[in-house]
């Protein structure tokens, strides 16, 4: 079972904490040519603060970086630049503060649909996104989705947390297991994995990122939807998605280990790392914290991206952006920071700060040094840049209900309801008709 469980029941924070030491100099070593065009424009006005909130990142060192990258750029154009970083979690309750409040930060991360909630809060950037995208090759279509709302670019794409399958290579070829290209080898993959004694492990409980990350692209893989295009009328209710239902309990009953309906964003993380499960959806901090601490584990390591389901292939990536207040009294220096930020010199380094556990959304970065650190990690670029990202709501447009449902786990207790047989498959679809109608129902 490999290491005792005492010794890897550590944070994600924790698990990646010191891991990239000394990336800082491969940055620079690595640092790409940057495309022709103009840099970021200097500041009008010369305004003496900014305010920059920022998730807490699982990758310290990214954060050290971005936050010397933004007080460098504050040093030359005689701005205070205060970066202030918390957990992901906490962001939506300092930021509905500060809408209310019409005060508070200037420049505010954030994650999937929050500009289509905020959209009356946040300035129009389309100037600025549109020059990026021309010079950065273009944007994925998720990213557009997320923040370009009613046409108008509310926030600037900065980032994905992308997530691929990790899976131990020797348990796949001993369990006589090849990597999955459909779902349903998948879950045959798993029946035999299980019977081998490492069985598959994903979680089914409320937590910010495995959960919705697993459950949305397997509902969407099988056929069924939220919602139809119109991102009104309420779609859950069909042969398809009892399809979905029905093959998540196969799979829930035949090839997950136990206990992943209170499984949280970590639990994957201690399960592998301890050598309890075979496989599991995740970022690329599993990885890391092996090549890091269990060498070995790594050796016997690697990555896939998402099979492919009756419907097509489909996956869920965690993106983040980046808005301006509208109250901010600083909006120009906000603008110009932010474009700095995404120039080559300096977000080229912060990506190989992270050794890929972050992924551009701009095209440009697609042939990024830091891919070519490690074969790896390639399919946490693989999976961006092959086009399967969606996004909760599709096919419609990622509204603030769609947000909405997605932040009240809708979808994942769709499926985790009729795995722990709290309800049979077609009276948890009916449960989740009810939930979805509440919220799209209502103007």
């Amino acid at each position: 079972m490999g290491k005792p469980w005492r010794k890897v029941i550590i944070s994600r924070r924790e698990f990646l904490g010191g891991a990239l030491a000394g990336v800082g100099a491969l940055a620079a070593s690595c640092a790409p040519t940057q495309p022709a065009g103009p840099q970021a424009p200097a500041v009008q006005g010369r305004p003496t603060e900014l305010h920059v909130l920022r998730w807490s990142s699982f990758v310290a060192e990214m954060d050290k970086l971005i936050d010397t990258q933004m007080q460098e750029w504050g040093k030359k154009n005689n701005v205070n630049v205060k970066v202030e970083h918390i957990n992901a979690n906490d962001i939506p309750a300092r930021l509905a503060a500060a809408v209310q409040a019409k005060a508070g930060p200037d420049i505010v991360q954030f994650w999937d649909g929050w500009p289509w909630i905020y959209e009356d809060s946040l300035v129009d950037v389309s100037k600025e996104v549109e020059e990026l995208i021309k010079k950065l090759n273009g944007v994925y279509q998720d990213f557009e989705a997320y923040c370009k709302v009613n046409g108008v670019w509310r926030a600037f794409p900065y980032s994905y947390t992308s997530n691929t399958f990790i899976y131990r290579t020797d348990y796949f070829k001993e369990a006589g297991v090849a990597v999955p290209k459909t779902w349903d080898e998948f879950i045959e993959a798993g029946k035999k994995l299980k019977a081998y004694g490492k069985p598959i492990g994903q979680a089914l409980g409320h937590s910010f990122g495995d959960p919705p990350t697993f459950w949305y692209p397997w509902l969407w893989a099988w056929g069924g939807k939220e919602v139809l295009e119109d991102g009104k009328t309420v779609a859950i209710e069909s042969d398809a998605t009892l399809l979905a239902v029905e093959k998540a309990v196969e799979l829930f009953d035949t090839g997950l280990i136990e206990g992943v309906l209170s499984w949280d964003d970590s639990s994957n993380n201690r399960a592998y790392l301890a050598e309890q499960i075979s496989c599991t959806l995740n970022g690329a901090s599993i990885y890391f914290v092996a090549k890091r601490d269990y060498p070995k584990l790594a050796e016997v390591s690697d990555h896939f991206v998402h099979p492919r389901g009756p419907a097509g292939t489909f996956s869920y990536q965690l993106d983040w952006s980046v808005g301006i207040m509208a109250y901010s009294k600083n909006i120009q220096a906000a603008k110009d920071l932010i474009v700095h930020i995404l120039q080559p010199e300096q977000y080229s380094a912060w990506l190989q700060s992270g050794r890929g556990y972050e992924t551009g959304p701009y095209r440009y970065y697609d042939n990024d040094p830091v891919w070519r650190t490690d074969p790896k990690i390639l399919p946490f670029r693989d999976v961006v840049t092959n086009g399967t990202a969606r996004w909760p709501g599709w096919p419609g447009p990622p509204t603030a209900k769609a947000t909405q449902v997605r932040n009240n786990y809708i979808i994942v207790d769709l499926f985790a309801k009729a795995c722990s047989r709290e309800f049979k498959p077609r009276e948890a679809i009916k449960w989740a008709a009810g939930q979805l109608q509440q919220i799209y129902g209502r103007s």
